[in-house]
């Protein structure tokens, strides 16, 4: 019967001995890091002047920066590391809305090919 209990203590040593070996190996992964509104192009095709917010909303998500001061302003922001290069990005939208509610226009920052606002 000693022998029986000796297995089990070894077994459970055995698990410890390899979780403290693997413990190190874990801080080597490299996890994606993103932070903010996920900002994909395909979906930002889908925003035009005159939409409603109500529309920006439902495809975009809750913007992460509003504005008190201009609360017809609201600003997506997408922090993300690129795994393949190990680069780290920032893009942004800013919509301004009429007073009615409706997209009156999209600014773009930090997309490829797209520095500059893709509507004044």
């Amino acid at each position: 019967m000693t022998s029986l209990t000796s297995s089990k203590k070894h077994a459970h040593l055995l698990r410890i001995a390899v979780a403290i070996i693997l413990l190190p190996l874990a801080s080597c992964m490299h996890f994606v890091t993103h932070q903010g509104n996920v900002l994909k192009p395909a979906k930002l095709a889908d925003i035009r002047v005159d939409d409603s917010r109500f529309h920006v909303e439902s495809v975009l998500g809750t913007p992460v920066l509003k504005d008190d001061l201009h609360p017809n302003r609201a600003i997506y922001v997408e922090d993300y590391n690129d795994e393949k290069t190990d680069t780290a990005y920032q893009r942004r939208v800013e919509i301004t809305y009429s007073a009615s509610g409706r997209v009156k226009s999209i600014k773009r920052f930090g997309f490829d090919n797209e520095k500059k606002p893709t509507h004044e």
